[in-house]
């Protein structure tokens, strides 16, 4: 019995960790970025859209209060919870000089079943590597 009741115990924790997830990509001002998305004057399409120039146009500064990260295969946006945009802050982001490609760990829920609509839930997260916007290993140069 004690064995069994084990089993059912561990099987619950190791189901709980399936959820979790790493995403890494850019991180942009949340607010910049989605109006550069969605007011290009048409239709939102990924048709004549420089997504890696809308990264280096928004990174985050000192002043950012939400934030989103932009995979770096391309793809739609996550935005972070509240408490990813507190531990984003913390990261000391400083100017707009930088980009910065993080590593988020956390669970991705999605409202509503739109996939526009993403949000994490964030546990942890780190810059995995800061560059100049403008530099050789910025996004698209």
């Amino acid at each position: 019995m004690t064995l069994i009741l084990r089993f059912a115990c561990l099987s619950c924790l190791i189901s709980t960790l399936s959820f979790a997830e790493s995403l890494s990509g850019w991180l942009v001002s949340s607010k910049c970025f989605s109006s550069l998305e969605w007011n290009r004057g048409d239709v939102p399409s990924y048709v004549n859209w420089d997504e890696n120039r809308a990264i280096r146009y928004c990174s985050p500064t000192q002043k950012t209060k939400s934030f989103a990260i932009v995979p770096q295969n391309g793809g739609l946006p996550f935005k972070l919870d509240a408490a990813g945009n507190e531990r984003a802050i913390d990261l000391g982001l400083n100017g707009k000089k930088f980009a910065y490609l993080v590593k988020v760990e956390g669970v991705t829920r999605r409202r509503d079943g739109m996939v526009s609509r993403s949000t994490v839930t964030v546990q942890t997260i780190a810059v995995l590597r800061r560059v100049n916007r403008h530099g050789k290993d910025a996004p698209g140069l």
